[in-house]
């Protein structure tokens, strides 16, 4: 599931400033979360089950004033 891809970019991928994508066990407030071109709230956020050939993409909507 989407939950158990989140984990794993934390342990693996991400090396720095975790806190700028993540809250607790999911992704910040201001980061979108596409599952194949639609919003991951309609596809149940995190316990939608990954499938092959799906396309996860991660949209920070956060910036600078």
């Amino acid at each position: 599931d989407v939950n158990y891809l989140i984990r794993w970019m934390k342990e693996n991928i991400l090396t720095e400033r975790v806190e700028l994508f993540m809250e607790g066990d999911t992704v910040r407030p201001g980061i979108l979360v596409m599952i194949n071109d639609v919003d991951w709230e309609l596809e149940g956020e995190g316990e939608y089950v990954l499938q092959d050939g799906d396309e996860v993409v991660f949209i920070s909507t956060l910036h600078g004033g």
